[in-house]
């Protein structure tokens, strides 16, 4: 028998194989961060994880070498989900429409659950640092410096610097718009975030 009749047998014994991983992965990924929220990332043990996800320790650390792996997982996950609401503007949408929809986003995923935020931003400040010359490093800087390009092209934005600074200048204002609203909570998140939003497209400077 030729074995090449094994192949579609062997195709999905594989891909029932990489299903199992990835629902593994997924549930010590979910657990993780249940127990983040729960004991802090400091103060957690990956024991802790394990147990949670029924998985034995080595299975934490094939999935994610550290806590600080998770933490990635968890922005690139956020990132992820604000380029898809990005991506669904036309090439030519305004840039305020899509700072609007980045600020919504933002909300959305971080006012109620805001227990990882200062983890997360700062795993997401230690990353872009070791890849700040490129560009694509991250989707959303990716996507955001491509509307802002194409604003600079149409005029809407001022040329004093080039167009991807302003991007990395706006996504840095958004981030400490994030950590000052986790310090002080009392105020909504959108509103924070809309407020930081206002201040670098038209200034702090009170005009007559």
């Amino acid at each position: 028998m030729d074995g090449s009749s094994n192949l579609p047998y062997r195709r999905t014994v594989a891909t029932q194989r990489d299903e199992r991983r990835e629902q593994t992965r997924r549930r010590v990924y979910e657990c993780a961060l249940a127990v983040f929220r729960r004991d802090s990332v400091a103060a957690c043990r990956i024991d802790d994880i394990a147990k949670l996800a029924g998985v034995a320790r080595g299975t934490f650390y094939f999935h994610f070498p550290t806590k600080e792996d998770v933490l990635i997982e968890r922005m690139r996950e956020t990132e992820s989900e604000i380029c898809a609401s990005l991506d669904q503007h036309p090439a030519d949408a305004p840039l305020p429409q899509i700072l609007s929809t980045l600020t919504q986003k933002l909300a959305e995923i971080w006012e109620h659950d805001p227990a990882l935020l200062p983890e997360v931003a700062s795993a997401a400040l230690r990353k872009t640092a070791l890849t700040m010359s490129d560009q694509e490093a991250t989707p959303l800087r990716s996507t955001l410096s491509m509307r802002f390009s194409a604003a600079a092209e149409r005029g809407e934005i001022t040329p004093a610097l080039p167009a991807t600074i302003l991007s990395d200048l706006y996504l840095g204002h958004t981030l400490a718009g994030l950590l000052a609203w986790y310090g002080n909570p009392a105020v909504p998140l959108r509103g924070v975030l809309d407020g930081v939003t206002h201040i670098f497209w038209n200034g702090t400077a009170q005009r007559a």
